[in-house]
């Protein structure tokens, strides 16, 4: 599998943006914008998107409110002079916690490595394994739909991409 990751800058200067798009064996599956002239924009995304929060609904409405502080704070001249990228840098941000972030099942950013395909890493296989055993003998299942809903799988154009409206 490849994964790529193309950003297209609009030019003209700070705050400006872009266009990035991820490519899964050379099909776009997803573009958004999200500011990367704003300085230190990811380093920041990444510790919002690792906050703890009281709930989701919670980190949905603090995100902006963090980032908007932090270029108040650190980047006077740039929240006053790229304001509308700040916002929308946010709501990208907001959008990336609310599609992996779940905190009911201690599934935190950051919680798992890239598990696609268990290349590197055990991933689900570290605890379902059939080598936890519970004093009644039972163990921890290695059935995917356990824990997963399989939407697709190994299928050249998924129809549950096109229903998200990320794939065509």
């Amino acid at each position: 599998m490849s994964l790529r990751y193309d950003f297209s800058y609009d030019g003209g200067g700070r705050g400006k943006g872009g266009l990035g798009a991820l490519f899964v064996n050379g099909r776009k599956v997803a573009e958004g914008r999200i500011d990367r002239t704003l300085p230190f924009v990811r380093a920041k995304a990444v510790e919002l998107l690792r906050a703890p929060y009281a709930s989701r609904e919670a980190a949905s409405r603090e995100i902006g409110a963090a980032l908007d502080a932090y270029y108040r704070s650190a980047y006077p001249d740039v929240a006053r002079d790229a304001a509308k990228a700040i916002v929308q840098a946010a709501e990208q941000i907001r959008a990336i916690y609310l599609r992996n972030v779940f905190p009911s099942m201690n599934l935190t950013w950051g919680t798992h490595p890239n598990h696609v395909g268990h290349a590197d890493q055990k991933g689900c296989f570290r605890c379902h394994d059939g080598q936890h055993v519970a004093a009644d003998g039972r163990t921890i299942t290695d059935d995917c739909s356990a824990c997963h809903t399989i939407l697709a799988q190994e299928e050249e154009a998924p129809k549950i991409l096109a229903d998200l409206g990320i794939g065509g």
